[in-house]
């Protein structure tokens, strides 16, 4: 099975979020990410800056809210 380690970029650089992650959904402006135990973590306002799928790694960042 293929899993990816998923982190945000910030300003100061990169923080890994979770590993392991097996799923990604999109459920309106919240994005849901479960790992290999069945865990599930919320994320609001985040858009997908890079997937690498060669070396697993997702990479978010916060979305710009729009007027």
């Amino acid at each position: 099975m293929c899993r990816s380690t998923v982190y945000m970029s910030t300003g100061e650089g990169v923080l890994e979020l979770v590993q392991n992650a097996v799923r990604l959904v999109l459920e309106d402006d919240t994005l849901v990410i479960l790992d290999d135990l069945g865990d599930r973590l919320e994320f609001r306002n985040v858009r997908v800056k890079e997937i690498n799928l060669i070396s697993n790694n997702i990479v978010l960042e916060k979305a710009q809210l729009r007027d």
